[in-house]
C-alpha cells in the first residue's frame, strides 16, 4: 500500500476518515452486496469471507487510493514477480519493468481451484463480486454519477463478462447493478404495494360502530386471499371456503368441542389475484344468518404480491381502535425460502390455524398474553406456524407501521451481514437466508412478533413422542388431517421445541447453549433479538418478560442491557469477535 500519485486523481477521492463518508459509503457498498449475495444474485467464488478483503474498518486506506474508476494503474515489478517473491526475497535490477497495469490476476491463493471452477461459468463469472460486480457497486455507491467509467476503461477489458456489463452500464449507468437484480431470476419484492403511501387513518363504516358498543366486542378480522392462475386456484379456493366456514359457525369452544356463535364478525379483506371466481364468497357474506359483515379493501393483480397490504390496513385499525382486539388470517401458508415442497393451500391446517385464532380461548383477555396463535416458536425468529394470530390492539399500536417495519429490517439485515464478515456473530443454529432475517416479503412473517413487550401464547396441543429411546423424547408435529375437533390447550408460550420440528437438532442446539463463543454471539439467540428490539424500537423487554429464562444466558444479558442500553451487544460480544485475518 505505497504509491506515488496524480493530485488531479487523489483529489477526486473521498476523504478517507475514519467513520466519515468514505467509510460510511464503502460499508454501504459491501452491504449492497452480501444482500445480493443472499438472494443468489451475485456470488464469491474466488477469496472467503474477511474484512480486508473488502475493506471494511482499518483496512478501508488499503482499498482507498484505487477506489475511483477513473484510475489508470502502472507498476514496476515485472510479470514474472510473484507476491510472494515481492516480500520474501532480495529483487533484483532486472525484476523490474515499467508498464501499465493491471497485469497480473491476483496476489493471493485462499481457493487455489476456483478460477478454475468459473473458468468455463460465464454466468458465475458475470456475478462475481471480486470481478466487475464489486467494483462497480463500490464506484456507484461511492461516487454516484461520477462512479460510472468510462466506455473505454480497462476494467472492461480485463475483467470476464466485460463486454455484458460495459452494455448494462451503458444503458442504465448507476442503475446497471439493480437492472442485473431485476433480470435475475431471483425474485424478491415488497409486500407494500407502490402506489399506497400508507397514509391516512383506517376508515369505520357508520353502521358498523354499532357492533364495537355492544357488551361483547366483535370479532375484527383481517383477511388476506390469494387466488393464483395456475394449477393450484382450485386448492385456494377451497381453503377459502373452509375458513369463511369457520368463521359463519361462530368461535370454537374447547369443553364442547364445537363452534358457539357469541361475536359478530366483521371481515375487512383484500384480495390478490384473480377475484372472479369467488362468487360465493359474496353470497356467504350476504347471509343473515351467518353474522358476517364483509368489507372488501382492495383487489391486487398478483396473487404473489403484496401480502402486506391487510398488515397494513390492520395497523391502522388498532390505531383508531386501541381498546379492541383484531386477528389476521389468510388462505396461504407460508413457505420455507429455498424448499419447493409446499402445502400453501393445505385445506386441513388452514382451518386448524383459522379456527386456533378464532377460538374463544385465544379472543379472551389475558394480561399474561398480547398475541395468540396456533403453535408459537421463538426460532429462527418469533412466529406463529401459519403467520395467523389474534392479537390486542394496545399492543399491535406499539409496533412499527408494517411498510417501515420492511424497510428497517432491510436495514437491520444489512448490518447483521455485515457483522457476520467481521465474525461479531455467529450462525450456528441457522444460516442466513432473507426469510430468516425478515427481508423485503419475509417481513411480514416477522412482524407481529417484532416488539420487545411481546407476550405470545398457543392453544395447539403439544404431542411428545411415545419412543424416547429413537427421538430422544422429540416433540411431534400436530397431525390436523383427519379430523375437525382439535384438542385445543391454552397456554403461556414458548412451550414446546424452540423451532418446528424438523428444523433444528437437539444435539445442535445443546452444543449452542454449552458454549459461551456461541451463547454471546449467536444472532438467533438474544444477540440478535436485543440488536433488532433496539434497532426498531430502542428499548429492551421489561425485567419480566419471558425472553430472559427462555434465552441462553438470560440474566447476564439482561443486566447487560440494563447496564449497558443499546450497546448491550457488543460490550457482551465483543471478547469474542474474530475477524479472521490471520495477520
Amino acid at each position: 500500500n505505497m504509491w506515488t500519485a496524480k493530485c488531479s486523481y487523489v483529489r477526486k477521492l473521498l476523504p478517507p476518515l475514519e467513520g466519515g463518508e468514505y467509510d460510511r459509503k464503502k460499508k454501504e457498498s459491501v452491504t449492497k452486496f452480501l444482500i445480493y449475495r443472499l438472494w443468489g444474485q451475485l456470488k464469491s467464488t474466488l477469496l472467503e469471507d474477511r474484512v480486508d478483503y473488502f475493506g471494511l474498518g482499518r483496512y478501508r486506506l488499503e482499498h482507498w487510493i484505487g477506489s475511483h474508476p477513473s484510475i489508470k494503474p502502472c507498476e514496476l515489478h515485472n510479470v514474472s514477480v510473484s507476491f510472494e517473491r515481492m516480500i520474501t526475497s532480495n529483487m533484483t535490477a532486472d525484476d523490474y519493468a515499467w508498464g501499465m497495469g493491471p497485469r497480473r490476476a491476483e496476489v493471493v491463493d485462499e481457493f487455489p481451484d476456483a478460477r478454475e471452477r468459473i473458468e468455463n461459468d460465464e454466468d458465475a463469472q458475470f456475478r462475481e463480486y471480486f470481478f466487475l460486480p464489486g467494483n462497480l457497486l463500490k464506484w456507484f455507491t461511492l461516487y454516484g454519477s461520477e462512479g460510472v467509467p468510462s466506455q473505454s476503461s480497462w476494467a472492461f477489458k480485463f475483467f470476464p463478462a466485460g463486454d455484458k456489463w460495459k452494455e448494462l452500464v451503458r444503458v442504465h449507468g448507476v442503475n446497471a447493478i439493480e437492472e442485473m437484480a431485476m433480470q435475475s431470476s431471483y425474485g424478491f419484492q415488497s409486500s407494500y404495494a407502490t402506489n399506497n403511501d400508507g397514509k391516512g387513518g383506517f376508515q369505520i363504516e357508520h353502521e358498523d360502530e354499532k357492533y364495537f358498543s355492544d357488551s361483547i366486542s366483535p370479532l375484527v378480522v383481517f383477511y388476506h386471499i390469494s387466488i393464483p392462475p395456475n394449477d393450484k386456484k382450485l386448492s385456494a379456493l377451497h381453503a377459502l371456503k373452509s375458513q369463511l366456514d369457520v368463521l359463519s359457525k361462530g368461535q370454537y369452544d374447547i369443553i364442547s368441542r364445537s363452534y358457539h356463535r357469541q361475536r359478530h364478525v366483521i371481515l375487512y379483506y383484500t384480495i390478490a389475484g384473480n377475484s372472479t371466481k369467488i362468487g360465493f364468497f359474496t353470497k356467504i357474506c350476504q347471509d343473515p344468518s351467518n353474522h358476517l359483515t364483509c368489507r372488501k379493501l382492495g383487489e391486487l393483480p398478483s396473487a404473489e404480491a403484496n401480502s402486506g397490504e391487510s398488515l397494513r390496513n390492520l395497523h391502522k385499525f388498532c390505531l383508531a381502535k386501541p381498546s379492541q382486539s383484531v386477528t389476521y388470517i389468510s388462505n396461504t401458508l407460508p413457505g420455507t425460502y429455498g424448499v419447493n415442497k409446499t402445502e400453501s393451500f393445505s385445506m386441513q391446517k388452514i382451518r386448524a390455524h383459522t379456527t386456533a385464532v378464532t377460538s374463544k380461548m385465544c379472543l379472551k383477555k389475558r394480561d399474561t398474553c398480547n398475541v395468540c396463535g396456533s403453535e408459537f416458536y421463538p426460532l429462527p425468529f418469533n412466529h406463529f406456524i401459519g403467520n395467523t394470530f389474534t392479537a390486542s390492539c394496545d399492543y399491535v399500536k406499539d409496533l412499527l407501521p408494517p411498510e417501515k417495519f420492511e424497510n428497517a429490517m432491510n436495514d437491520a439485515a444489512g448490518d447483521t451481514l455485515v457483522s457476520q464478515l467481521r465474525r461479531a456473530v455467529t450462525t450456528e443454529l441457522f444460516p442466513f437466508t432473507p426469510q430468516n432475517l425478515g427481508l423485503d416479503q419475509y417481513s411480514v412473517e416477522h412482524w407481529i412478533g417484532s416488539h420487545p413487550d411481546f407476550e405470545p401464547c398457543d392453544v395447539a396441543p403439544v404431542r411428545h413422542s411415545w419412543f424416547p429411546l429413537f427421538t430422544g423424547g422429540s416433540y411431534l408435529p400436530n397431525d390436523f388431517t383427519s379430523s375437525r375437533s382439535y384438542d385445543f390447550m391454552w397456554a403461556r408460550a414458548p412451550r414446546r421445541s424452540s423451532a418446528p420440528v424438523g428444523q433444528l437438532s437437539r444435539k445442535t442446539e445443546t452444543m449452542a447453549t454449552e458454549t459461551d463463543n456461541i451463547v454471546f454471539r449467536e444472532y438467533y439467540y438474544l444477540a440478535g433479538n436485543l440488536f433488532r428490539w433496539f434497532k426498531l424500537y430502542n428499548k429492551a423487554p421489561p425485567q419480566n418478560s419471558w425472553v430472559w429464562q427462555w434465552y441462553p444466558s438470560g440474566n447476564e444479558w439482561m443486566q447487560g442491557a440494563k447496564k449497558h442500553g443499546s450497546d448491550v451487544v457488543t460490550k457482551l460480544s465483543k471478547p469474542f469477535w474474530d475477524e479472521g485475518v490471520p495477520f
